[in-house]
């Protein structure tokens, strides 16, 4: 069941007048859902992949894991005198020669505002980790532990990379620590930033630190403008800025536009439209927390799958195919063609549009360019269009879907050989 013929999305609907009920049910069905086992699972696909992809001479030293937090920063005068925030090193004092001590603690509660945000899911998630990997992961570590263990990565972990700048400054707190930037300049370390999802714009801020930290994401974050396209997409914009009337991000913190909830919450970057209790607005997600949705959270990555194979590719029937790893894979494959006939031109924007994990997509592409279905620009070519038009001829009859007896012009090009 989408998420806008449930029982927990009536009264968020019954909100809207009758013509925009439509736009409103397409928005809510655009959001990406990840339960904590997804999440969980994801991060430790990517930080397994960190581990093992690492030189052989590393194999033997851990790596060091940080929950993403917010640093501190304090004020200071640029050229011509502007201010601006300049951030100080992770661990105090370390700005200047040698780093030690015992570092600082995962998370910082004010005490003004006990709640806590995604930093504690992952902190708990980092904790589990390391618990699992004793001797190649070690949990928030100072300068002494770091030295002592010889780490060979600093790895920001993190649910969500939305505008990017709250991890932009966790890697330039690092970056600040002046014995971190030597064992950068020597080859000992290196920096790290591995997230469930992320927006195109936030996980090319994180990239363009001077330190160019790796980044790992499992999927590409859906946003307003990469889940809908031509006058839908002006309907749903228009829909988030009448709603909830006169707030000041209606497209979400920087206009992110972020379709994403986890089963912690969703980001800022969401629009308030589907969170914000502002003038007696009644949210679908109160207060950000996805704690009521937690029923409708797909129960496995094949659910999502065939909902998107519904959506995209009107398979009604898709997932009973998605048991066969030829029939999925093809299943997989005219998504992200469907993605670039829709306008998606990187593997992050289809992922996005798919919500097919980006490692997977990537794959898709150099496959489909060998079959020559897509160009080195990513665009669909006639072959591409062909295939795409093949389906749309057979879903209005019974589909048949590609087998070893009767395969489609996919499987032939790009079996293994």
């Amino acid at each position: 069941m989408t998420v806008s013929k449930s029982e927990f999305a009536r009264t968020w609907l019954e909100q809207f007048p009758g013509s925009e009920r439509g736009t409103a049910a397409r928005l809510a069905d655009a959001v990406m859902l990840v339960s904590h086992d997804a999440l969980y699972r994801g991060l430790r696909t990517l930080l397994d992949e960190t581990l093992a992809t690492r030189p052989e001479s590393d194999m033997d030293r851990p790596i060091a894991l940080y929950a993403e937090r917010e640093v501190e920063t304090r004020e200071a005068k640029g050229e011509y005198g502007l201010e601006y925030s300049e951030v100080l090193p992770f661990f105090p004092g370390t700005e200047e020669g040698r780093a030690a001590g015992s570092g600082v603690p995962p998370i910082v509660i004010d005490p003004r505002d006990q709640e806590v945000g995604s930093e504690g899911a992952i902190a708990n998630f980092v904790t589990g980790y390391q618990r699992l990997h004793r001797d190649l992961a070690l949990s928030h570590p100072g300068p002494d532990t770091l030295r002592e263990r010889r780490a060979s990565h600093i790895v920001v972990v993190t649910d969500f990379i939305g505008s990017g700048q709250r991890v932009w400054e966790m890697i330039e707190a690092f970056w600040r620590v002046a014995t971190i930037r030597s064992w950068d300049s020597y080859g000992r370390i290196r920096l790290a930033v591995v997230a469930y999802s992320g927006t195109e714009a936030g996980l090319d801020h994180v990239r363009s630190h001077h330190s160019q930290p790796s980044v790992l994401v499992v999927h590409a974050c859906p946003t307003l403008w990469s889940s809908f396209g031509g006058q839908e997409q002006k309907d749903v914009v228009t829909l988030c800025r009448a709603h909830p009337r006169k707030h000041q991000t209606p497209l979400g913190y920087g206009n992110g536009g972020a379709l994403i909830a986890f089963g912690h919450g969703m980001p800022n970057n969401a629009p308030p439209v589907l969170h914000s209790r502002k003038g007696g607005w009644l949210p679908l997600f109160v207060n950000r927390s996805a704690l009521a949705a937690d029923q409708q959270f797909p129960a496995d990555n094949a659910d999502a799958l065939a909902e998107r194979a519904r959506s995209m590719l009107r398979l009604r029937a898709a997932k009973r195919f998605l048991d066969d790893p030829l029939k999925r894979r093809w299943v997989e494959t005219m998504l992200v063609l469907a993605a670039l006939l829709d306008g998606a031109r990187s593997a992050a924007a289809a992922s996005a549009r798919t919500r097919l994990p980006i490692a997977d997509v990537e794959q898709i592409l150099v496959f489909t360019e060998i079959a020559h279905w897509t160009s080195p620009r990513r665009t669909l070519t006639a072959l591409g269009r062909r295939e795409l038009r093949r389906l749309q001829l057979r879903r209005a009859r019974t589909v048949v879907l590609p087998s070893t007896e009767q395969p489609y012009y996919y499987p032939t090009q790009l079996r293994a050989r």
